[in-house]
């Protein structure tokens, strides 16, 4: 305080004034660069887990419906909601054996001298339905992915229902199921005819 009692301000630091000094700034972004360099690929990589385990999933119940068409006998079918992002297990039988209600056969007198009647039964109508497990429920893709099309014989599909077919042996006809996340990163499910597993192949652009 002056004599004349009028407060007075000392001079600025030259150095505050100045602000961050350009090797303060460098160094902030060197660090910066060094942060993007770690957490960038770390970001990447856990996206392509993600997507992988999408197809995981999808593999999983393509084979599973093979699996069982085996042991079963019977022809089976994944269905793909490529709108919805959804995929289940049917297979193709009566409505008695879906819902457990098979009859117990019995052997009945025609006619009044006993004889029997030995033709074969009247085949019963089959029906794709549910398979009696929770894959028979609807499963869907997790948020943000999603079924980009199926290129199967008829050609390239990618709206709608599809259907992969297994026989009771196991066969089926090629397919290719693509599988894709918001950043243009996708994942090729590759169905072979022949018993065997999905081929899974990553690929991104």
């Amino acid at each position: 305080m002056s004599a004349t009692g009028v407060r007075t301000r000392k001079p600025a630091n030259p150095r505050t004034l100045a602000g961050f000094s350009l090797i303060e700034i460098l160094a902030v972004v060197l660090i910066l660069g060094l942060l993007m360099t770690v957490l960038f690929p770390a970001i990447g990589a856990g996206g392509g887990r993600n997507l992988r385990k999408q197809g995981d999933r999808v593999a999983a119940t393509l084979e599973l419906a093979r699996q069982r068409a085996v042991m079963t006998g019977k022809t089976h079918r994944a269905v793909l909601d490529l709108e919805k992002g959804a995929f289940a297990i049917e297979w193709l039988v009566s409505d008695a054996t879906a819902f457990g209600e098979d009859p117990v056969e019995e052997v009945v007198a025609d006619g009044a001298d006993g004889t029997v009647d030995l033709s074969p039964p009247l085949a019963e109508e089959r029906n794709y339905h549910p398979i009696p497990s929770k894959f028979g429920g609807f499963e869907r893709l997790d948020r943000g992915f999603f079924f980009e099309g199926v290129d199967t014989p008829e050609g390239w599909i990618e709206s709608g229902e599809v259907y992969v077919v297994f026989d009771w042996d196991g066969a089926t006809d090629a397919a290719q199921i693509v599988i894709s996340d918001p950043d243009n990163r996708s994942i090729d499910l590759d169905v072979a005819p022949l018993l065997e597993t999905v081929r899974i192949r990553e690929e991104s652009d």
